[in-house]
Parts: C-alpha cells; structure tokens; sequence
C-alpha cells in the first residue's frame, strides 16, 4: 500500500511547464548546454525523495566496486567523488527518471533513455572536483533531495578537454574554485547539463549535516 502510494506521488509529483517557458529553457539548454527550472517539482515528490535518499543511505554507505554498474565504474574512476559517496539506484528513483523524459525529450529534441542513476552524499565537505561524466551521461539531471549543497560551477570554456587535463588544471596554479558560471541548485526544481560535455565542479564549503544529490543520466 506505502509503495503504491508513493508511486502515485512521483508519477504525479511534476508541475506542468508553460509552453513559452518550455520553449525558452529548450533553446538555452540547446545553445549552452545547462538549464536551471524551478517550480517543477511539488512538495510530496519532494518528500518522497527525501525519505528514500534517507533510506538509501542507511542500506549502503559506500558502493562496492563488484556492485558497480560500468557508468559508476566509470564515474568511479574521476577525482570527482573523493569527497563524496554514492548510493545505488532505488525504485523511487527509476521511477522518478522515467517521469521526466517527456520534459528532457521536449527541452532536447531527442529521443533519450535513462542510462542510470543514484544518490550522492556529502557530509563534511560538499566539494566536488573538476570532472566531466562519464560518456553515456548526454543528459544529466541533478536535484537536491536533503539539505542544501552550494551552486554547481559549469564550464564551457572547457569543453572538450579530457579529464587528465581537466585534472592538470584543477590541481594548477592557475585553478580558480569560484571560476565558472555558478548555478544555485532549485529547492523546487531541478538542472540540467551536457554532463560528459561540459566540465563542472563543486568550489566546496563545510557542512554540518548529511546533504543529498539525486543524480539522473540519460543517454541519446
């Protein structure tokens, strides 16, 4: 009974997009690669995320490398989740992922597929480094589901750079962690980037209580 109910909760948890909005964050996505949209999500999807990230992180504190689907092992191999841990995949958020694809299909003009999906957890930091995701993320999703993490910093300028050099730069002199175009996660929506195109990172500040990213990847 609790599982059909939240299943309900997330089938129906999106709010309906304007047309003129749609079309509006579509040409940016198109044109720059990332988008911010707010006022999509409703408060009992919300909560619902919240209490599965919790519950996810009280099965699985740190993915085994034996568990791992090859796009973790992938994302496993950056620098990018030394200061974090993941989660694996749950049904809440299969199932959220399969809701937003009318949306991402209409913003992207392609016909994608969810590729795979999971929490990211931070504790004392919520840095995270310079990286790109892994190439069968041509869509990446993110949502704050529990606490508040800082802006994720995008890129562009680094586009096409592979990681090593992605590596080279964030551990340079010349690294600026406030560099990037900053965007502020929406506590009621979600972003989205060209994940394994355009380099982002996290500049990093202390927190004091378990924060949460659901983090949804989508294929062409």
């Amino acid at each position: 009974m609790i599982k059909m109910m939240y299943k309900n909760i997330v089938s129906n948890g999106l709010k309906a997009i304007p047309t003129h909005v749609a079309l509006k964050e579509s040409a940016q996505l198109r044109k720059i690669g990332f988008v911010k949209i707010s006022g999509l999500i409703k408060t009992g999807l919300s909560s619902v995320l919240e209490q599965d990230a919790i519950a996810s992180v009280e099965k699985s504190r740190l993915v085994g490398d034996g568990q791992m689907t090859s796009l973790e092992k992938n994302a496993q191999k950056t620098t990018s989740y030394q200061f974090a841990r993941r989660s694996r995949s749950t049904n809440v958020l299969m199932q959220f992922q399969i809701s937003l694809l009318p949306l991402l299909r209409t913003l992207t003009g392609n016909i994608l597929v969810p590729s795979d999906s999971w929490y990211i957890y931070y504790e004392k930091t919520d840095e995270i480094s310079l990286h790109v995701d892994p190439k069968e993320s041509d869509i990446s999703v993110l949502i704050s589901v529990l606490g508040e993490v800082g802006p994720l910093h995008l890129h562009p300028e680094l586009e096409g750079q592979d990681q090593n050099q992605l590596d080279s730069y964030y551990q340079g002199a010349d690294w600026n962690p406030i560099g990037g175009i900053p965007l502020k996660y929406p506590c009621d929506g979600i972003l989205i980037n060209r994940g394994h195109k355009i380099p982002h990172h996290r500049a990093g500040k202390p927190i004091s209580q378990l924060c949460a990213v659901a983090a949804l990847h989508y294929t062409i």
